[in-house]
């Protein structure tokens, strides 16, 4: 699978802990991660969205580092 640079740098925050996004946050940019099973969502009370990443997520980052040069 390939991952762009934002997916990819995404995955490397999340794995290091799980995040809350601002009200306005561009989930356009990570909806294809939390489709593939990669993250995991719960809308908050805020209008924030949690997010965090799933063992697939965090196979799928191990799979990409190795495939950088």
């Amino acid at each position: 699978m390939q991952l762009t640079a934002i997916e990819l740098e995404f995955l490397r925050r999340l794995s290091a802990e799980p995040w809350d996004s601002p009200p306005l946050f561009d989930h356009n940019l990570v909806c294809r991660l939390v489709e593939l099973g990669l993250v995991e969502t719960e809308d908050l009370p805020t209008g924030s969205i949690h997010y965090d990443i799933t063992a697939a997520g965090q196979r799928a980052l191990i799979e990409a580092e190795e495939e950088q040069p």
